[in-house]
């Protein structure tokens, strides 16, 4: 009797075991990123190489193919998404023939890197689906230790930098970590901010802000991100006047209390050092000339003029450089800088909806469950939502894991758990 156990109680918990030291390691690399040189230049994470070993390891197991399944029934939406996504990013290549100069390997790359994005959010689907609210919290977990880990990153490196020890933590003295650049750096504190609140409610904690959530907003000062701050302080004024429009007064009051606290804690410590001077003066000089501001703006620009000549299905995928030699007899280095203009430019009108009907069905959701239901996990993850979408404006986002997998928690905590139920995983408190 005793060896039939063992036969059958080890392999279910090895297994078990397997799968959330697996994500445990995907959720700590994923901010872990570096440049891959191949034809093309991929930012890629190091997270990449453990979903393969980890979509492996679910191949393998039966059991992991009838999650799929589960999750194809269950999650279908999120499913249609993401094939519609792909499906209007493949029509728009039907330009490639009428455009006069295309780099055909980058719009490839462009789909590649949409479809590994997929990748992750149906791979961390099954795993919601087989271990549910237990692999939540193991999430939630470890992706604060993986934030905590890189605010002392862009702390540390700001701090060495001012003392004149330059390093690859920092770009001219903004914190960047190792995102490899200081917008993205802020981007992702900025959802990481949003999750560890979360994390706290479920845990059961009444006191939202402690020492973590203080460290991440003081990184997030040190990345000297415009836009991820001014994105953070735009979003929190929205989502507070949503709180006051579901009379959730109590609530209101004491964010704004701890707000003032992590306002008057960050003035100070910018009185006592001037490690934060930098960073504050790029803040207050923003729309000067010659700090990129004026450039983004030509890019906008081209890039509305571009999708003027192409309005349906844009100048193709991942073609908007090339496309500017064909329009302006000038080649551009960069691209838009701007996610929506990016879809609007290469996949046109219809691209352009294919990737923000779901967000946007999000966004409302959580909208709604905040004003009637006053969900108190929205409240948190509205300012994480708002903020990555305020931020998409500056900085092109699509081919970020974490932020697909930001969308894709939101969406399992408002689909729930339990089988036909669509009520949110966290009830509000009566």
């Amino acid at each position: 009797m005793k060896i039939l156990m063992k036969i059958v109680v080890f392999p279910m918990l090895s297994t078990r075991w397997l799968d959330f030291t697996l994500i445990a390691f995907v959720i700590l690399c994923l901010p872990l990123m570096f440049h891959l040189d191949v034809m093309i230049t991929l930012n890629v994470s190091f997270s990449d190489i453990l979903m393969v070993l980890v979509m492996f390891w679910l191949i393998t197991h039966q059991e992991n193919r009838e999650y799929l399944a589960i999750v194809l029934r269950r999650y279908y939406l999120i499913i249609l998404y993401m094939l519609l996504f792909i499906y209007f990013c493949i029509v728009s290549m039907v330009n490639y023939v009428t455009n006069i100069f295309i780099d055909f390997p980058y719009g490839i790359s462009a789909i590649l890197k949409l479809s590994v994005n997929f990748i992750y959010v149906v791979v961390f689907l099954i795993f919601f689906e087989k271990y549910k609210e237990e692999l939540l919290l193991l999430l939630l977990r470890w992706w604060k230790i993986a934030a905590l880990i890189i605010s002392f990153l862009c702390i540390g490196s700001v701090i060495l930098y001012q003392m004149g020890i330059d390093n690859a933590y920092n770009l001219q003295g903004r914190a960047q970590a190792t995102l490899n650049d200081p917008n993205l750096a802020a981007l992702y504190l900025i959802i990481s901010l949003s999750l560890i609140t979360v994390l706290r409610i479920l845990s059961g904690k009444k006191v939202i802000i402690n020492l973590p959530v203080l460290i991440i907003l003081l990184a997030l000062t040190f990345t000297a991100s415009r836009g991820g701050i001014l994105s953070l302080v735009m979003s929190v004024a929205i989502v507070l006047f949503l709180s006051f429009l579901s009379a959730r007064i109590k609530e209101l009051i004491l964010f704004l209390g701890i707000a003032s606290f992590v306002f008057f804690t960050i003035l100070w410590i910018n009185q006592s050092t001037d490690v934060l001077n930098f960073a504050l003066e790029r803040l207050v000089n923003i729309g000067t000339e010659g700090d990129g501001t004026s450039y983004r703006l030509f890019l906008w620009k081209s890039a509305f003029d571009m999708w003027t000549k192409n309005p349906f299905i844009g100048v193709g995928i991942g073609q908007f450089i090339p496309y500017s030699t064909e329009m302006y007899g000038n080649t551009f280095y960069n691209i838009p800088h701007n996610t929506y203009l990016s879809f609007l430019t290469e996949t046109g009108a219809f691209g352009l909806m294919a990737f923000m009907w779901f967000p946007v069905f999000i966004l409302f959701r959580l909208i709604s469950g905040l004003v009637i239901r006053g969900e108190k996990t929205y409240f948190y993850l509205l300012i994480g939502l708002i903020a990555l979408s305020i931020q998409a404006l500056t900085i092109n986002i699509e081919n970020i894991r974490f932020v697909w997998l930001f969308l894709m928690i939101i969406f399992v905590m408002m689909k729930g758990f339990h089988a036909n139920q669509e009520e949110p995983l966290v009830k509000t408190e009566q």
